[in-house]
Formats: C-alpha cells, structure tokens, sequence
C-alpha cells in the first residue's frame, strides 16, 4: 500500500533532498568499506595457515579512505533530483579526484602535462566510474521508492535494498583475489619451508646455505609475477613465473621461482 509522503523544508533544503542525500552518502560509505577490506583479506582468508606477508595499517588506511570516497560519491551523486545529472556529477566527482592526485604527484608539469593528464585520466575514469554511479544512483532510488509504502512492504524493500548493497560490496571485493595459479605457488612454497623446518629439507631449499641453522622464528610469503618469453625459440609464447619471496625474523630471504614449465621450485637467497 502506497504511503503519501510530505517533507518539510529545512534550512531551505527539503528534507526529502537531504534525505536522499545521506542515503546516497549511507550506500557509498557500506560500498566502499565492504568492497575495500574484502579485497584487502580475501587473499590471507582463501590461503588460511600460510603466512602471507600483510600491510595490516595499509589495508585498514585504504579501506577508511575508500569508505569515505565512496561516502562523498554517493552524497553527489545523490544530490541532483535528476537521476541522469546525478549520475554524471558522481563520475565526474572521482574522475576529478583521480587527476587532482595525479597533480599532486606530478606537480611540476606544465600546460602540455596538464592537457595530457586531462586527456589520458580524466575522461577515461569518468567513462569507468558510471558503472559506479549508476549503482549508487540505482540504490538511492529504490530507497525512495520504499518510502512509498509502509509496515512490512516498506520494511522488506529496504531489507532487500541494504541486503543487496551488502552482497554487492562483498562480492566486488572478491574480484581482488590472487590467481588460482598464485594461490598454488604460495601453498607450494609454504610447503616446503615446512618441510625444511621439520628436518625434512626439499631439493629446492638446499641452495639455501645452512637453512636449517639460520631459518629460525617466525616467516613471511609475498608474491610477484614475472612474464617473460624465451626470445631464442621462434614464436615462444609467454610464461609465467611467479616469484614467491621468503623472510625469516632472524634475516634470512630468500625467494622461489615457481612455474608450469619448472620441474620443481627453483630457490635461492635475494
């Protein structure tokens, strides 16, 4: 049953407006902290018991900076009463945002520089940020609409609304996690150290001068991924390699390459 709803005006802005408006800061703020600690965690969660290498204060500084981008996206995007404009100025918002970091970075350029970020990063993420806004936008509409019944059909459309903003965020941030191929390599080396530091030592760890003496406390796995092509053989394809990089409390690094066409992993000292 449909509600007919009133709003008062305050301080000049209806409260219908300011309404929308919060709720539009409200969906950008749950957006951007679900979607950012999700994909800062989602790589430790899916390689439980290995010791991935974290930055803890990284990931909680990125994810309070991306909760509050998103709070600002959302409140602009809300802002106009035309959905299209609204939709628009949100892109804008974080497009304008993207160039304005990449000023500071580059502060010394000139006019040319200027052109060229314009060109090569404000357009583009304008492009790329629509999907964003068009969700935000999306969800702040249907809130309105809510509004328009009461009791229990009111209370299962916000339910759904804020339920599917909660799956959204959680899902977009599953994207950030690593290959099924990394996730392999990481287990694969971790493996191995184990197996070194139960005195059982891998081929791959005896490159290691002295492991067993000098492998002591805790250690840490990180990953990078080299793509390189055999340029001696006519038409080889890419490989990929992945570099798993080992470090000890006590000092010792070391790192493992690890890849399809690798008999096993090949470590040595970095």
């Amino acid at each position: 049953m449909n509600a007919n709803l009133t709003f008062p005006t305050i301080f000049g802005v209806k409260a219908e407006d300011r309404s929308r408006q919060l709720v539009g800061a409200v969906v950008g703020l749950a957006l951007g902290l679900l979607y950012s600690a999700v994909s800062g965690w989602i790589n430790s969660i899916l390689l439980w018991g290995v010791p991935l290498r974290l930055d803890v204060f990284g990931i909680i500084l990125n994810t309070l900076s991306t909760g509050v981008g998103g709070a600002a996206a959302g409140y602009i995007t809300a802002w106009p009463q035309s959905s299209f404009k609204g939709v628009l100025a949100g892109a804008g918002a974080i497009a304008l945002f993207g160039v304005v970091k990449a000023f500071v970075v580059q502060s010394s350029i000139g006019t040319f520089g200027l052109t060229l970020i314009l060109v090569t990063i404000f357009l583009p993420s304008v492009a790329l940020s629509l999907p964003i806004t068009v969700v935000l936008r999306f969800a702040v509409n249907k809130y309105q609409e809510a509004l328009g019944y009461s009791g229990s059909a009111r209370a299962a459309r916000l339910t759904r609304l804020f339920g599917g903003v909660i799956i959204l965020g959680i899902l977009v941030g599953t994207f950030s996690q690593m290959t099924p191929t990394e996730l392999k390599a990481l287990r694969e080396v971790n493996a191995l150290v184990q197996a070194g530091l139960q005195g059982d030592l891998p081929a791959s760890l005896q490159t290691i001068d002295h492991f067993a003496q000098r492998a002591t406390g805790r250690y840490t796995l990180a990953r990078s991924i080299d793509v390189s092509t055999d340029r001696s053989i006519a038409g080889s394809l890419a490989v990929e390699t992945i570099k798993v990089l080992v470090q000890f409390e006590s000092g010792l690094r070391f790192q493992c390459l690890v890849g399809s066409t690798l008999a096993r992993p090949l470590c040595s000292e970095s």
